[in-house]
C-alpha cells in the first residue's frame, strides 16, 4: 500500500510544472451573515503536497439574542486529506479529522470533509465546494453538518501569490437543531 501511495505522490509532483497548485498553500478570510441573527468567520489555512493536504480553521459562530451576542467556536482541523484527483482545472479531495468545541466542556468530534476546487478553462473565475461532518459516536449525536459553496475570482497574481475575492452560501445544522445559513464572502491568498 505504501509503495502505491509512493508512486501516486511521485506522479503527482511530477506534474508541478503543468499544475502548479499541487504543491502550495490557501490562507483564507472567511465570514458568513445571516441577516440579523447570526454571524460565521472563518479564517483558515490550507497546505497542499501531492496527494495530501492538511486544513485547519476556526469557525467562529455569533448570535444575536436579546441579551446582546452569544458565541459559539470551534476548531476544526482536518489532519488527514487525500488529493484523490488533481488536474490543471479540479481538484478535488477527502479528508478525517476532529472539531473541538471551544465552549462547554471543550468536546472534541471525529469530523470527516470531502471538498472539490474547481477553476475554470482562464484561471481567472472558479469555484468551491464542501461538506463536513462532525460526529459523537459515543451518544450517536451529529454535533454539525456543513456545506460551502462559493465561487472564486482571481483579482491578483505576482509570481507565486495569487489573491482571490470569495462569494456564495454557507449552512451549519448544529446537533440536529439550529439551522445557520448564511451568505458569505471572503479573501484568499495561495501561493503555488
Amino acid at each position: 500500500m505504501f509503495r502505491v501511495l509512493g508512486t501516486w505522490q511521485g506522479h503527482v509532483l511530477d506534474k508541478r510544472t503543468n499544475v502548479p497548485q499541487v504543491v502550495g498553500l490557501d490562507v483564507m478570510l472567511h465570514s458568513a451573515t445571516q441577516p440579523s441573527s447570526y454571524y460565521t468567520f472563518n479564517p483558515r489555512i490550507h497546505g497542499t503536497w501531492g496527494i495530501l493536504s492538511t486544513d485547519f480553521r476556526w469557525n467562529g459562530l455569533v448570535e444575536k439574542t436579546v441579551d446582546g451576542y452569544s458565541s459559539l467556536n470551534t476548531f476544526d482541523w482536518q489532519i488527514v486529506q487525500l488529493n484523490f484527483v488533481n488536474t490543471e482545472h479540479v481538484i478535488v479531495r477527502a479528508g478525517v479529522g476532529f472539531m473541538q468545541e471551544n465552549f462547554s466542556d471543550h468536546l472534541r468530534f471525529f469530523e470527516s470533509t470531502i471538498s472539490s476546487n474547481i477553476m475554470l478553462r482562464d484561471n481567472r473565475w472558479g469555484g468551491f465546494v464542501e461538506w463536513r461532518s462532525a460526529n459523537d459516536y459515543e451518544t450517536n449525536a451529529k454535533p454539525r453538518r456543513e456545506f460551502n459553496v462559493q465561487v472564486q475570482r482571481i483579482i491578483f497574481e505576482s509570481g507565486s501569490l495569487h489573491g482571490l475575492v470569495t462569494g456564495g452560501l454557507q449552512f451549519q445544522r448544529w446537533y440536529s437543531l439550529i439551522n445557520v445559513w448564511g451568505m458569505q464572502g471572503g479573501f484568499v491568498l495561495r501561493i503555488y
